[in-house]
């Protein structure tokens, strides 16, 4: 009957860790609520403010230059309703 070989490895064995692996079991501490400020924040100043650049730019400029592409761009897209 033959021989089995046993299979050989050319990699080194890893040296133990001195860390201790932490439990997969352990709970993860909670996270913390967020406050109303940073909701007030997140929802309302921050979209507000978006709108109110778009809005302020687009009379800015329509003011300066009422002849411009911009502004008859505009006055075309309010003629249509």
């Amino acid at each position: 009957m033959p021989e089995q070989r046993k299979p050989t490895s050319t990699a080194a064995p890893k040296p133990a860790s001195a860390k201790p692996v932490a439990a997969a079991s352990t709970p993860a501490s909670p996270a913390e609520p967020a406050g109303r400020l940073s909701w007030i924040l997140g929802w309302i100043v921050a979209p507000a403010s978006v709108v109110a650049a778009i809005y302020g730019g687009g009379v800015v400029l329509g003011a300066h230059n009422p002849d411009g592409w911009f502004a008859r761009s505009v006055m075309w897209v309010t003629g249509l309703f």
